[in-house]
Order: C-alpha cells, then structure tokens, then sequence
C-alpha cells in the first residue's frame, strides 16, 4: 500500500468502500429510521422509515461515490484544489437528492416541497444530512491523501530526524521533495516550489533519503510517496505516476511489481 505525506499506508480503494463507506451509510440510515426526523417517525411505521432512509442515504451515498471518482482527475492534477472540489460534490448531491426528496415526499406523503421556498428549505435539511454522513469517510479519505495539515506523532521530528539529502536542498526550494531525476552527473530535485541540480549520484541521493516514504521507479527516477496524487495506464500496460505538481515520471518494468504492491498504482480517485 502507498504511504501518503502522514506516513500512514492508504488503504486499498475496495477495502475503504466496504470497510468504511458502506458501514457508516448503514448506520446512519439506521439511527435515521430510530429517530424518525422531519416527521417521518409520526408518519411512518418502523419498516416504512427504514426503507425510505436506506433508500435515501444509499442514493445519496452512491451520487456522491460516482462524483468523487469523477472529481479524481482534478485533484491528480491539483491536490491543492480538494476543497473547492468537496464543496462542489457536496452541493451537486445536496440538490440532487432535494428534488428526490421532494418528489418522494409528495408521493409518499402528499408534501409539496415543489416551490422555491420548500426547495430552499429541504435544501438546508439534505445538505445537513449530507454533511453528518460523510464526515467520517471524507476526513479518513483526506488522511488516506495526506491533505490534511499537522504532524502525526509517527512524523514528528523528535521521531523521524529529517534525512540527510534535504539540507542539500536550496532554501528557495523548501522541504516538500516531491521527485528525483538523474541528469547526467547531477540529480535534478523537485519540490513543490521548483527544482534545480545537485552534483551527487542518484543512488547517493537515495540512500541520503532513508526515513522519507518513496522508491525508485525508474533507473533515472525516484518518487516521493507523497507527490503521487495519480497513475496512468499507457496502451502498453506502462504506468506513469502524476504527481501533485502534474509532472509525469514513467515507471519501468523494473519497477512496476514493487509499484503496484506498494499500491500506488489505485490511486485513481477518492
């Protein structure tokens, strides 16, 4: 599995919809058809509101699963862009699933929600709803990406002195090394404010680097586990890391079993 700027593993795509996704909508439906808000515990018996919240939050949960994953190639290109990209999946749901609502109200119900106002007002309510639901499997998402600032006691500099290659870095270039590249005698740095060369060997640089998550994936090229905000497949089985500066680095055949294993190669999206 990849290892995102906390350090953590990232969990495989499969294990966190299953182990986490779908467990969280279940239980919120549940609590949901307990409770019985907005006047459904009155108008519905036990079974009618489970249903009709089971209906609801799995609706509502897979809009916003096939919006992520449509929101992915954005962030590949501009990790930084996440929250403008959240915003916008949240709202699109939200007004989804208020004219459904409103529609199953009407039908269910006989409740006209079919007007600016009542649109405006259910609007508020699902975008409630939506917020308390996906809390928990967006902020475990975002940990998973690394795009959630602060240390982790596993990254703090008391445990994990900073590795050696960093202080060679020029100061105009900061701390955040995203790439590697070997360019004859030199090694160009990365870094999410600019690269320039360094007078070393690339497996100098890389044994210089012992503490930082990344590898090798190229004779010419080593890769941050951080900077990997994608991978593309090219027509002839290839894979091509994205980082989160959009630069592209191939990975060689060499490599790509450790790559894959690494589970670099799933990151195509929340």
């Amino acid at each position: 599995m990849d290892s995102p700027a906390n350090g953590h593993p990232r969990t495989p795509y499969r294990r966190r919809l299953l182990g986490r996704r779908l467990p969280v909508l279940l239980g919120a439906a549940l609590v949901l058809a307990l409770l019985g808000p907005f006047g459904t515990f009155a108008d519905l018996t036990l079974a009618q509101r489970l249903g009709y919240w089971i209906g609801l939050i799995g609706l509502g949960g897979f809009a916003f699963e096939l919006l992520t994953l449509a929101a992915g190639h954005r962030l590949r290109e501009r990790a930084g862009a996440w929250r403008a990209t959240l915003a916008g999946v949240v709202l699109t749901v939200a007004a989804l699933m208020t004219l459904t609502v409103a529609l199953l109200e009407r039908t269910l119900r006989g409740m006209d929600f079919l007007r600016p106002l009542g649109l405006a007002e259910l609007f508020v309510y699902v975008v409630l709803v939506t917020l308390l639901v996906s809390a928990i499997p967006v902020w475990l998402e975002l940990r998973d990406r690394g795009l959630l600032a602060g240390p982790t006691p596993s990254s703090s500099p008391a445990e994990r002195p900073e590795p050696a290659f960093l202080a060679r870095l020029p100061a105009r270039l900061g701390r955040d090394l995203l790439a590697l590249e070997m360019e004859d005698h030199y090694v160009r740095a990365h870094t999410a404010e600019g690269s320039d060369l360094i007078l070393m060997r690339l497996r100098d640089a890389i044994a210089e680097l012992a503490g930082l998550e990344g590898m090798q994936v190229h004779r010419s090229h080593w890769v941050a586990a951080a900077a990997v905000a994608g991978v593309e497949r090219k027509p002839d089985g290839k894979l091509v890391l994205i980082l989160r500066n959009g630069r592209r680095v191939p990975v060689s055949r060499r490599y790509a079993a450790a790559v894959r294993e690494a589970g670099w190669a799933e990151k195509t999206g929340l």
